[in-house]
Order: C-alpha cells, then structure tokens, then sequence
C-alpha cells in the first residue's frame, strides 16, 4: 500500500494535469461547438472537436483516478466520506459522458447543416433544441464535478490531511464555484468570477500535494467506529 504522501503525490500530478489541458480542450479547442453559431462552425473544426471530446473525457477520467488513489487513506478515517467521494466521482463521469454524447450531437447537426442542398431552417430549429439540451447537460455536469470537490477538500479539511487554512479555503470556494454552475439550471445568470477562488483553491492544493503529499491526519484513523455507525444506520 502507498503511503499517504505518495497517494497525495499521485492526486497532485492528476489534479495537475487536469489544470493544464482543462483550458485550451474546453475554451479553445472545443470552443467552435460549444458556441451559439455551432452549426455554422462546427463542421470545419471536427477533427480538432473529436480530438478535444475524448481529451475531456480522459481529464474526467482524472477524478475517478484520484478518488481510487485516494480511497484506502480515506478509508483509515471515514469509509461513509471515503465512499461518498467515490461514489460522486463516478457520478461526474457519468454525467461527462452525456454532456460528451449531447456534443457530439451538435457537431453532427453542424456536419449536416454544412451540406449542399441541407434543410436549414429545419436544422437551425433542431440546432436550437440540442443546445438548450447541452446547456442543461453541461451545467448539470459541472454541479455534479464542484460538488465531487467540495467532498474533497471537506475530508481533507475534516482530518487535517492537508493544512487547515488549505482546505478549509477549498471547501469555501467550491460551495461557491457549486452555486454558480448550478444558477443557469435556475434560470439565472452565470458569473466566471465566482469560479477563480476554485481555480486558486486547486493551484494552491496541487502545489502542496507536489511538495508535500498528505499528512497522517490528526485524527486517529478508525474504519471500525465508521462500521459500527454504518451497523446502527
């Protein structure tokens, strides 16, 4: 079994990974479908779309990585928070693969919108429908990936597997990056400000997991005091 700090290391270098392609695959090189002129542009950049879809896909693949990394430290000090955290992360992914498929499916209605002779008028009202759609997707995806975060740093903070400050600046940011992804499905409007704390929040974790993996935790590890509650549950 890997030691805490070779775990906190392997969750670094994931997380790293993860802030290193997540900019250019989603704000560049996906960008062509993911704007509102998709079915005018999509199609002369699919190669480039495919490429940035399985991209996205492997990156959301990090999260589930890093919760299996992490689950036997985890586990030494709660298996419900241990289990809680897997269990999101394969949430997340699940609901990456439907935002990928709904993707996908705009940049097939481009495909066909850029044909000769294509029914335009019929496509830009099924475009319209299957955007509405990815949107719903989309923001449902990223409540599901900031909730999976905030589980994170809440038991990084709760066992002090990380400095304090560290985490509980994490758990703080994330419930507020949460509330911001989860606005449009409300019908109100999204604010990108109210992401950067998250952003910091996971250079700053990244930076400390590189250097100095995770702590023991000040809290005595105790998997059968968490069986007994989940007995008595």
């Amino acid at each position: 079994m890997k030691t805490p700090k070779e775990v906190g290391r392997v969750m670094g270098l994931a997380l790293l990974v993860q802030v290193l392609l997540a900019p250019p695959v989603y704000f560049v090189w996906m960008r062509p479908v993911t704007a509102a002129s998709f079915l005018a542009n999509a199609a002369g950049s699919a190669s480039q779309i495919r490429a940035a879809l399985l991209l996205a896909f492997a990156l959301g693949a990090m999260t589930l990585t890093i919760a299996i990394a992490a689950l036997p430290i985890f586990r030494r000090h709660s298996e419900r928070l241990a289990f809680a955290y897997l269990a999101l992360s394969t949430v997340s992914l699940a609901t990456l693969a439907m935002e990928t498929l709904a993707t996908r499916n705009l940049l097939l209605l481009s495909e066909e919108y850029a044909k000769a002779g294509a029914p335009r008028e019929l496509l830009q009202m099924l475009g319209g429908m299957a955007r509405t759609t990815w949107l719903s997707v989309h923001c449902t995806n990223l409540v599901v990936a900031h909730s999976t975060v905030f589980v994170l740093n809440l038991i990084l903070l709760r066992f002090a597997l990380v400095p304090r400050a560290l985490a509980g600046f994490g758990v703080a940011a994330s419930l507020l990056s949460t509330s911001a992804v989860a606005m449009p499905l409300l019908g109100y409007g999204f604010s990108f400000r109210l992401i950067m704390p998250t952003a910091l929040s996971a250079l700053a974790l990244i930076i400390w997991l590189l250097a100095k993996g995770l702590s023991e935790g000040k809290h005595p590890p105790r998997p059968e005091a968490d069986r007994m509650e989940l007995a008595r549950a």
